[in-house]
This record gives structure tokens, sequence and C-alpha cells, in this order.
């Protein structure tokens, strides 16, 4: 016969526990798992970093739209069509003012902080060059593409404003992206926006002009320059050159300057080929469709932002660690492009209450561009795999080739199909990007996979990204 204790317990048979005790049981581990993921979030230094970015550019947003629509109003449509045309020549040629050395700083300053002082000076002096260099360029240009509205004065104010001004504001944020301190990159951010937005209610007070606003832009911007300037010296590093570094950052910032250019043209060239090859209400009915995906892709951006370091110090072990690293984000950017997707197709009805029926056609032109916060989701992520892992150059040349790509299928496809025909173009050719991305990392984890170590810890050469 049995003792007592051969018999199994109450604890360990579990016949005996009640089934709501079992219940609590399981509602305390799931309360606790979602306390520790909560938690996890809130303690978490990207998440605190892309909220800060999105705080910032969406503070940024806010008020652009704000001063965007009291200048307009005051100077009305061909005062404003004046400015607008200088800044679109200066804004082909802001990508290469700076040269990309604010891109090269965050990559060996994520790495080795105490290199900052020298990075900062020399990205000082290339955009301080290549800035003033570009302006007497775009000088030399006026007559040729401008409107004769567009004064020289008018032109050397706008060019001051964005290849001096705004571009030395941007090597000080690029500082603080490279520190990670992104508070006071926002707080700079919302200096920059605040002043701009001082100078707009001064030239709504005043007797409006293009030149007017044109002194005051560049004002504006010259401001939040010195003021960027005398935080990163006292609150970072003061900057000294270091010029035997010059030409390297020089020749490595190219390719990231060039990958810049090219985004900007496979992102925005479709808007000027359709006023050309279809019709300017083309072009309104799907730029405003595209700005609205710009705005849902502002939280991928500011996320992407606050990695952008992370890529570079992962990147010293090769592709295999950047991918990795970039798979963990793209779990979340993923879900959240598509719930992107499903919410801008559900509420595209909605754009002609905000802008009006007459741009009841960006409906239609909105639900065919909705796929693209997924697509964009995923290459996003991608590039910064391939440029934290020292091959800028491959990412700058997938930019190129999908530039090119969507240049001359818009030639094309813009005549035969307007907007519709553009947001064609712009699905293929961000679909096409990601794929080539993938497919370039994919041969690398191949490559480093068959190397001694099977690429792990392996570190990249000097040479790797050049």
């Amino acid at each position: 016969m049995p003792s007592s204790t051969d018999a199994p317990s109450a604890a360990e048979s579990g016949d005996s526990i009640p089934p709501r005790q079992h219940r609590r049981s399981g509602d305390r581990d799931w309360q606790l798992w979602f306390r520790e993921r909560v938690q996890q979030c809130f303690q978490s230094s990207i998440l605190q970093n892309a909220t800060w970015m999105l705080s910032g550019r969406g503070l940024e947003l806010a008020v652009r739209f704000a001063y965007f629509a009291i200048v307009a109003h005051a100077l009305g449509p061909t005062g404003y069509g004046t400015f607008v045309a200088c800044m679109a020549l200066v804004a082909a040629m802001s990508p290469f003012a700076s040269w990309g050395t604010s891109d090269v700083m965050i990559k060996h300053v994520a790495r080795d902080r105490n290199v900052l002082p020298a990075y900062l000076g020399n990205a000082f002096l290339v955009t301080t060059v290549s800035g003033s260099l570009l302006t007497l360029f775009a000088l030399l240009l006026r007559s040729r593409v401008l409107p004769a509205s567009a004064t020289a004065t008018m032109l050397a104010a706008v060019a001051i404003a964005e290849l001096l001004g705004a571009q030395t504001t941007t090597v000080c944020l690029h500082t603080f992206v490279a520190l990670e301190q992104f508070r006071r990159y926002t707080q700079l951010l919302a200096w920059q926006t605040g002043v701009r937005f001082v100078a707009a209610l001064v030239l709504a007070a005043s007797t409006p002009s293009p030149l007017r606003w044109a002194y005051l832009y560049a004002a504006s911007s010259i401001i939040t320059a010195i003021c960027g300037l005398t935080v990163v010296s006292r609150r970072c590093a003061k900057p000294r050159l270091q010029l035997n570094i010059l030409v390297s950052s020089v020749r490595e910032g190219f390719h990231f300057s060039t990958s810049t250019a090219s985004r900007s043209i496979y992102n925005d060239i479709d808007k000027t080929m359709l006023a050309r090859l279809s019709s300017v209400e083309a072009a309104a009915i799907y730029a405003v469709a595209y700005r609205l995906i710009e705005v849902a892709m502002l939280p991928i951006q500011c996320v992407a932002a606050a990695t952008y370091p992370e890529f570079f110090r992962q990147g010293v072990n090769g592709v295999t660690s950047t991918f990795r690293f970039a798979r963990k984000i793209l779990r979340s950017s993923v879900l959240y492009g598509i719930a992107t997707t499903v919410a801008l197709y559900l509420a595209a009805g909605l754009v002609p209450l905000v802008f009006g029926q007459a741009y009841a056609e960006s409906t239609v032109a909105l639900r065919w561009l909705c796929p693209l916060p997924a697509i964009k989701s995923v290459h996003s992520f991608l590039t910064d795999t391939l440029t934290g892992a020292n091959y800028q150059w491959q990412r700058s040349s997938s930019d190129i080739a999908m530039a090119v790509f969507n240049v001359l299928i818009n030639l094309w496809i813009i005549r035969a199909y307007a907007w519709r025909g553009a947001a064609w173009s712009s699905l293929i050719t961000d679909s096409l990007l990601a794929v080539l991305l993938y497919t370039i990392i994919r041969w690398h984890l191949r490559r480093e996979r068959a190397a001694p170590g099977g690429g792990i810890g392996q570190p990249v050469t000097a040479t790797g990204g050049e």
C-alpha cells in the first residue's frame, strides 16, 4: 500500500488547481509581459530619439505650412512663382553644398567621438567653399534658366540662404545626430522654423515683394546658422581643420551627395515632367497626393534618422551585422507601412474636403500611390544597411540607376497616362530599388559567409566602401 509521501501532490498533478486560479495566473503572466514590453519600449534609446525627431519634424511641417500660406498670400502667384523659381534652381545644387561631408562626419563620429572636431571643422570648410562656388555658378545660370523677374540680387540672397546658411545649420544638426543628442537636434530645428515664421510675419506686416522676402529668408537662415555654430562649439566640440583627411572626406562625401541628388530626382522630377508633358492641372493633382504620402512617411524617416549612427557602429563588422540590425527594425516598419497603406486608401475620400473640389481627382491618385509607404518602409533601411557597412558607393549607384530609369520611363508613361502614369512610375521605381538593394545585400551576405569566420565579426577594410 503506497504511503502518503508516494502520492503526487496537488501542485504536481495539477488536477486539484481550480480553473479560475489557472486563469488568474495566466492573466497575471500576460499583464507582467505587457508591462515589461511597454517599459522596454519607453526605455529604448531608439524610440526616445525617434520621438524627439518626430516632434521636431512634425512641428517643422506644421509651421512650414503656416509660413508658406502667409508668404504665398502676401506675394501673390506671380511674386511667389518668381521666388519659387529661384528656390528650384538652388535646390538642385544644394546636395553638393556640403559635398556629403556632414554624413561622413556622422559615420566616423558614431564609431569614435574623439574625431568630431576634425570632421566638424572640415565639414564647415567644405560647406563654405562649395556653397560660395555654387552661388556664383547659380548667378551665371540665372539669365539662361530663370525668368527676367528673378533678379541677380534675389537669386544671390536665396543662394546664400540655402547653400551657406541652411547647409551650415544642416552640419550642426548632423553633429547632434552623430552624438545622438536628438533633443538638441529638435531644439535647433524648432528654432530654425520659428525664425523663418517670424520672417514671414515681418513680410506680411511690411510692403511685400519677392526681393524683400529673399532678404528676410536669407537673414533667417544666417541667424539660425550662427546660433547653431555657437551651440555646437560650446556644447559639442570646437571645430578644427585637419587637412590630411580632407581629400578622403570629400571623396567619400561625393557618394552621399550624389545619392541625395538622385533621390531628389526620382522623388520629384515626375512633378516637373507632368507640368511639361501633360498639364499643370495634372501636376497639381499628383503633387497633392504625393505630399500626403510624404507626411505619412515622416515616422519612418524619424526612425531612420534615429538609427543612422547605430548602422555605422554595426557596419564595422560588415553587412552581416548591419542587415541583422535592419531586420529588427523592418519587422515594425513594414507593419507601419502596411497599416498606413490601408489608412490612406480609406481616408483618400477626405482629400476634396481639405483641399477643395478642384482636387477631387487627387483621391484616385492617392489610392494609386498608397502602397508607397509599405515599399519605402523596406528600402529606407536597406539603404542604411549598405551605408553603415561602408558601401555608400553601391547605395548611390542604385539611386542613380533608379533616377535614370524614372526619367526614361516618365518620358513615355506620362505622355500616355498623365498623372496615372506618374503614379505607376513611382511604384515601379521604388519597388525596383528595394529589389536591387536586397539583391546587393544578399550578395554581400554570401560573400561574408564564405570568408574565414563566416562573416561574423569580420571588420570592414578601410577601402571596403570606396
